[in-house]
């Protein structure tokens, strides 16, 4: 029965990611169609600057000055980006908290020690702890 309740836990786990999984496929495809799209008309805005530009000044200059300005977006996208990463990697990430170890360590540096050891090992010595009260009853 117990075999029965854990396949049935984990066959919904598994619908759960499956549903998540195609979620996520769907918000990447849609997302990928929107970005392309944004650079499409990007472009298109683009071509009509530089189109504008002509009608006023030398074709030259027009390009040198489509030219520098895209050049300087990129140069600030850029420090954006680098001041983001560099702001995420000063904050350290918090270190996960055990509430047993955290229970174990607050009564004492011996019981701290044990929060270290194996549960494997914990029940042997209290097996062989138990055992041994065992024997001095009789």
């Amino acid at each position: 029965m117990n075999a029965l309740l854990r396949l049935l836990a984990v066959g919904r786990v598994a619908a759960s990611v499956r549903a998540q999984a195609g979620l996520a496929g769907l918000r990447v495809a849609f997302g990928a169609v929107a970005a392309v799209l944004a650079m499409a008309g990007a472009a298109f805005l683009v071509a009509a600057g530089y189109q504008w530009l002509r009608w006023h000044v030398s074709a030259p200059e027009a390009s040198a000055m489509v030219g520098g300005g895209l050049l300087l977006l990129a140069l600030v996208v850029a420090l954006a980006g680098h001041l983001a990463v560099r702001r995420k990697q000063r904050r350290a990430p918090a270190p996960a908290l055990d509430p047993a170890s955290m229970g174990l360590a607050a009564l004492g540096p011996i019981a701290g020690a044990v929060s270290h050891v194996p549960p494997a090992v914990l029940a042997a010595a209290v097996a062989g702890f138990v055992y041994g009260l065992r024997g001095k009853s009789k």
